[in-house]
């Protein structure tokens, strides 16, 4: 009987994501096939899993056999979904792309503001970058990538996808305003490699940032991109 309810107790502590990152709740699993609601519970645990295991051990030294112990599944159901760290570890990047959420700054219902839209999404990606499981995941990245070629792989495509947002953006404006945008992926471009310019000269500083500091400096930027709108 001792025996049956630790087992029960076992597949009841479950992971499930918190702002603040992810913690241990109790969920109990029915058995047979997995609902689209067991699926979302299970990525989500694996992918807690492996951060926590990115994160300790380091992407070299991380196990697919303890994330899969960790998140309570089998190793297949690990790799069924993700064959490879490297497909777990871009999992992780664009969850946490996801939860970073600076694309719903470039979101307006009536005109766009270009250069509101702008400074809110460089403010929203910095913030958030600076701190909790972003800013561990980065330092993964700076620490490894010169290992691992797969990290540089997974940090360039989310870095493609923030540049595909903002061309997209900038390209709303330009019609929204009336005025031509021929190449509107080129200030794009420039701009998210401002952001991941500064924050490299954040992310080593001894001391955090001030938020006014990094406020004045993203204004400055983006006044000083807008300056050369019509060469974009």
């Amino acid at each position: 009987m001792a025996e049956t309810t630790q087992a029960a107790a076992k597949r009841a502590n479950k992971i499930q994501p918190t702002r603040s990152g992810l913690a241990p709740v109790s969920v109990a699993r029915s058995r047979g096939r997995p609902t689209s609601e067991d699926a979302v519970e299970i990525e989500n645990a694996l992918l807690a899993a492996a951060l926590a295991e990115f994160i300790r051990e380091g992407y070299g030294g991380a196990s697919m056999r303890r994330i899969a112990k960790e998140a309570q599944v089998a190793r297949t159901t690990l790799q069924a979904r993700f064959a490879t760290k490297e497909a777990l570890f871009q999992a992780i990047m664009t969850q946490q792309i996801d939860r970073m959420g600076a694309i719903t700054s470039l979101e307006t219902r009536g005109v766009p503001d270009l250069k509101g839209g702008l400074v809110a999404y460089a403010n929203r990606a910095l913030s958030y970058s600076l701190e909790g499981d972003l800013l561990d995941v980065n330092r993964l990245i700076y620490g490894a990538a010169n290992l691992f070629p797969e990290i540089a792989r997974a940090a360039m495509q989310s870095t493609r996808v923030g540049i595909e947002q903002i061309s997209a953006f900038i390209a709303e404006c330009a019609v929204a305003e009336g005025i031509a945008c021929r190449r509107p992926n080129v200030p794009a471009e420039c701009f998210i490699l401002l952001l991941r310019g500064w924050y490299g000269y954040a992310f080593l500083r001894d001391n955090p940032v001030p938020r006014v500091e990094r406020e004045d400096w993203v204004e400055g930027m983006v006044d000083t991109l807008i300056a050369g709108r019509a060469a974009w």
